[in-house]
C-alpha cells in the first residue's frame, strides 16, 4: 500500500493506491497563496491517520509526493509561484518525522509524466512530452523509456519558456512565460483586462468568469472569449515547437484542468506546428489529451515511489 500526495496552486489530495495504482480513498484541503504547510501537512496527517484507523490492513509501505518547484534530493521547496509560504518546507521530513516510512517527493509535472508513460496516453512509446495546464504550467520528459528529472528534479519547466519577452510578468520574476498566457488563471486574467478595456461578452460583467466558463462562452460564440482562447493556444503552440525541436517526441501528452477544452486548442496548436516545426516532423505531432486527467499526478506520485524504491 502507497500513500499518494498531491499538491498544487490551489489544493493538496492525498489517497491511499494499492499495486494496482488504483486510488482507493480521496481527500483533499485547499492550499493557495496564503497557505500555511505545517497546517496543511497536520490536516493530511490526521486524515490518512483516519483511514487507517479505519482499515487496520491499510499500512503505507511509504509516500510518493508530487509538488511543485520541489527539490527531489531532500523534498524541499525552492520558491514555489504559486505557493510563496512554502518556500524552504521539506515534505520529507515532515512524512518521516510522522510516519516514519521512505518518502520520494519529485515534481508534479514530471510524475504525471511518469503515470500517462507507464499507464495511460504515453503508453507503448519511448520518447514522450508532457504539459500539465492548470493553476501554473509544467511539464514532464520521457527519453528511451525513462523518465529524466535532472539532477534535481527541474527539468521540464516549459511553463518558464519565454514565448513573449514584452509580455506580463510571470510569478517566477521572469516576463512572457507559457504560464502567463496558458494557464487557468492566465486565461481569466486576459478576458478580465480585455473587457476592462470596452470589449463585451455573453458572459455576466458583474462576476469574475472560470475558464471552464470562459472556454464555455467560447464554443458558443462569444468572441471575446474566442479571441482569448485562440491567443492562449497560439502561445500553447509556440512552446510546443520549443520543446519539440529540443526532444524529438513521438507524441505530446496534455493534462490538467485547462486540458478538457483541449479540442478547441488543437486547431491553433496544428497550425503553428505545420508553420513553424522543423522539416523533419513533416508538418506534424501526435498531441493526446491525458488518460488520467486530474488524477495524472496522484497516480504518478504513487507511481514513482515504485520507481524509485524498487527501481522499476
Amino acid at each position: 500500500m502507497i500513500v499518494a500526495i498531491d499538491i498544487g496552486g490551489t489544493q493538496m489530495r492525498v489517497s491511499f493506491v494499492d499495486n494496482n495504482f488504483d486510488l482507493l480513498t480521496r481527500h483533499s484541503v485547499p492550499t493557495g497563496p496564503h497557505s500555511d504547510p505545517f497546517d496543511l501537512f497536520e490536516q493530511i496527517s490526521q486524515i490518512i491517520k483516519s483511514d487507517m484507523k479505519s482499515n487496520f490492513d491499510w499500512i503505507p509501505h511509504g509516500f510518493g509526493v508530487s509538488a511543485p518547484s520541489v527539490d527531489k534530493r531532500n523534498g524541499r521547496f525552492v520558491n514555489p509561484p504559486n505557493l510563496p509560504l512554502w518556500d524552504g518546507f521539506s515534505i520529507s521530513e515532515f512524512i518521516e518525522a510522522e510516519f516514519s516510512v521512505p518518502v520520494y517527493v519529485g515534481n508534479d509535472a514530471s510524475l504525471a509524466a511518469l503515470a500517462e508513460h507507464r499507464l495511460g496516453s504515453g503508453r507503448g512509446v519511448e520518447n514522450m512530452l508532457y504539459f500539465t495546464l492548470s493553476t501554473g504550467v509544467g511539464g514532464g520528459i520521457v527519453v528511451d523509456g525513462k523518465l529524466y528529472e535532472g539532477s534535481t528534479g527541474f527539468a521540464g519547466e516549459f511553463g518558464h519558456i519565454t514565448v513573449n519577452h514584452l509580455g506580463p510578468t510571470c510569478n517566477c520574476g521572469n516576463h512572457g512565460c507559457l504560464e502567463t498566457y496558458v494557464s487557468g488563471p492566465a486565461i481569466v486574467r486576459q478576458f478580465i483586462e480585455e473587457r476592462a478595456r470596452g470589449r463585451t461578452s455573453s458572459l455576466p460583467v458583474d462576476c469574475v468568469p472560470t475558464t471552464a466558463e470562459i472556454f464555455d462562452a467560447s464554443s458558443k460564440g462569444d468572441s471575446l472569449s474566442a479571441d482569448i482562447i485562440e491567443c492562449a493556444a497560439r502561445y500553447l503552440g509556440i512552446g510546443i515547437v520549443t520543446v519539440m525541436h529540443s526532444f524529438e517526441p513521438e507524441c505530446i501528452v496534455i493534462g490538467g484542468g485547462v486540458s478538457a477544452s483541449l479540442a478547441q486548442f488543437q486547431p491553433y496548436i496544428h497550425q503553428h506546428v505545420e508553420q513553424n516545426a522543423m522539416a523533419h516532423f513533416n508538418g506534424h505531432i501526435d498531441v493526446r489529451r491525458a488518460a488520467f486527467n486530474e488524477d495524472s499526478s496522484l497516480i504518478g506520485a504513487a507511481c514513482y515511489f515504485q520507481y524509485k524504491n524498487l527501481g522499476r
